[in-house]
């Protein structure tokens, strides 16, 4: 076959080497590059493959630059590095005919998708929404947490308890307390003029200091007690043991001593006879707090063996957290604090919700044990 040469002007346009290849014979046409490595802005070898292909056109290049002949050989297109070569190497032209898919073919832009292609797709699409999704749900079911502040309102409460001491009980029974006996020996002096009569000036003096051990026997005794144990006042006892009568210079004194006792009582048995009164005494819903119970004992000049304690707490609004996490996730946080806000409260409750993304979704964790309510005093 013969062989067609055409030059390649750096100046060319794929347009006029179109109209320059088409304008003769279908026979072979090999395209013959400047020298040396000058650019050629017009040379377009992928339009010119897709011509080459559209007209049955069997074309060839001729460049000393080995960048265009690689790129042309990729296109399918024969390349050789002398016109010589491109006239009697005739395997380079087989090579060159190879059919090699360039772009798009007319009409290939709008054909359909090949069904197989398309079937393959689909598990690839299927598996990516299906981790996606399982991420969302991770994510929603996993990283929320919402805290709920309450403080619950409080009430006072107050009751007066009046106990038995009864030394031969092992533990509380009713309104009966074990008690123990607390036992102390206690001197004290005191003085006063002398009289012409001595048997009335040591009557007087007796008197008197019998007066101030009865007084401080409480005290004297208090401070022997154990930790955690109250005093019956009531069952303070003074006994003479010794006395010593002088007189002297016109003055008179008495030295005294006498054993002072009294029934004890554990305060913690004491709290569990308050505890349920209390409770009682506050309305439904309430509880007294057994950190704020205080107790108070009173001297009453009852008998010896009772006991008159006056037991004061504070009574907090009972409030089931497990409950009300249950009732109160997913829901929208507008609800939810509507909700707690009907309990009985000392002020309006307060929400804080991590992350900060979720506060847009607008509603509590979907899990109960994401949200945490915190009772404050």
């Amino acid at each position: 076959m013969a062989l067609r040469v055409i030059e390649i002007d750096p100046a060319e346009t794929f347009y006029s080497l179109r109209d320059r290849l088409l304008a003769g014979q279908r026979e072979r046409v090999v395209l013959v590059a400047p020298g040396g490595r000058m650019p050629l802005v017009g040379l377009d070898l992928v339009l010119l493959r897709r011509l080459a292909d559209r007209e049955r056109l069997n074309v060839g290049l001729v460049t000393a630059d080995s960048r265009l002949a690689r790129q042309a050989r990729a296109l399918g297109l024969p390349a050789f590095a002398t016109l010589t070569a491109a006239e009697y190497y005739r395997p380079g032209w087989r090579r060159g005919r190879r059919r090699e898919r360039v772009g798009l073919t007319p009409g290939e832009a709008i054909a359909p998708p090949d069904e197989l292609s398309r079937r393959r797709l689909w598990p690839v699409i299927v598996l990516m929404s299906l981790v996606a999704l399982g991420l969302l749900a991770a994510a929603v079911f996993a990283l929320p947490r919402a805290v709920i502040t309450l403080r619950p309102a409080t009430l006072p409460a107050q009751v007066i308890l009046d106990l038995a001491i009864e030394p031969q009980l092992a533990a509380p029974s009713g309104d009966a307390l074990p008690g123990h006996t607390v036992t102390f020996t206690q001197t004290w002096d005191t003085s006063g003029p002398a009289t012409d009569d001595p048997a009335a000036d040591r009557q007087r003096l007796r008197a008197l200091a019998r007066q101030g051990l009865a007084a401080a026997a409480p005290d004297i005794l208090a401070a022997r007690l154990g930790p955690n144990e109250l005093l019956a006042p009531d069952s303070v006892q003074v006994a003479t043991i010794e006395e010593e009568f002088t007189r002297a210079e016109g003055v008179a004194r008495l030295r005294l001593s006498a054993g002072l006792t009294a029934q004890a009582v554990a305060a913690a048995d004491v709290a569990a006879a308050a505890y349920p009164r209390l409770a009682a005494a506050l309305p439904a819903g309430f509880a007294p707090l057994p950190e704020s119970l205080r107790l108070s004992v009173s001297a009453t000049s009852g008998p010896a063996d009772h006991l008159q304690v006056t037991a004061r707490a504070d009574g907090r609004a009972r409030i089931d957290t497990a409950a009300l996490t249950q009732l109160v996730r997913g829901q929208p946080s507008a609800d939810a604090l509507r909700y707690v806000a009907g309990l009985p409260l000392a002020e309006p409750p307060t929400l804080a919700v991590w992350p900060g993304w979720w506060r847009w979704v607008g509603r509590l964790p979907l899990r109960a044990e994401r949200i945490r309510l915190a009772l404050v005093p």
